[in-house]
């Protein structure tokens, strides 16, 4: 009986040294998430042109499918047209994040199992919107506002009970306000980081 558990403690040992080592060797996954603007902009002009968009996006697309990464998603990706609000053939970072937070918000609503409150399930909440936080409608969100906002959003989450694992790195009202005048407007309340509103 003990040479069948050392045998099977032995093997067991064996495969996993043998999976880290192919692991180590496939080398690192491109980080989750929305593809960043700096590696759309490959000629760093600072915009994204159509031929850098798709060239960005199939090299992602290759990179997770040679690795073995999860291809969710990709059949539905949008077209460069759908970010390209201005329809000027370019896009700008702010064209680019609202598209993908758009995007982002589009992909967690059409999943089909989410648990109570999660995403697509029962009670589902969608990522905050600017309306979401212009709490009396006036077209600009004070301080108060986002911050009473967030608050009311952690708290919901938090009886739901989801963990609050990033709700001190959340962005702070002044990341978002760019111009410095105390309030924000639409154009303004794109994320300026990774960090999601939902928070």
């Amino acid at each position: 009986m003990k040479t069948n558990k050392r045998m099977m403690t032995l093997a067991i040992a064996i495969t996993a040294l043998l999976g880290a080592g192919v692991l180590m060797a496939a080398g690192p996954m491109a980080p989750p998430g929305p593809i960043p603007f700096s590696d759309y902009d490959s000629n760093g002009d600072g915009r994204i042109s159509v031929d850098e968009f798709y060239a960005a996006r199939n090299a992602r697309i290759a990179e997770q499918a040679r690795k073995g990464g999860m291809m969710r998603n990709a059949g539905n990706a949008p077209a460069f047209e759908q970010f390209d609000i201005d329809g000027d053939g370019y896009l700008s970072e702010n064209e680019l994040l609202k598209g993908q937070l758009s995007q982002l918000q589009e992909n967690r609503m059409n999943r089909p199992m989410g648990g109570p409150g999660g995403p697509g399930g029962p009670g589902a909440r969608p990522m905050a919107s600017f309306s979401d936080f212009d709490s009396n409608s006036d077209g600009v969100v004070t301080p108060e506002e986002f911050d009473q906002t967030r608050a009311a959003r952690q708290a919901e989450k938090a009886t739901q009970g989801y963990p609050m694992r990033n709700a001190a790195s959340s962005p702070s009202f002044a990341t978002f306000d760019s111009n410095g005048d105390g309030v924000l407007t639409p154009d303004e309340f794109v994320p300026r980081s990774r960090n999601r509103l939902q928070q």
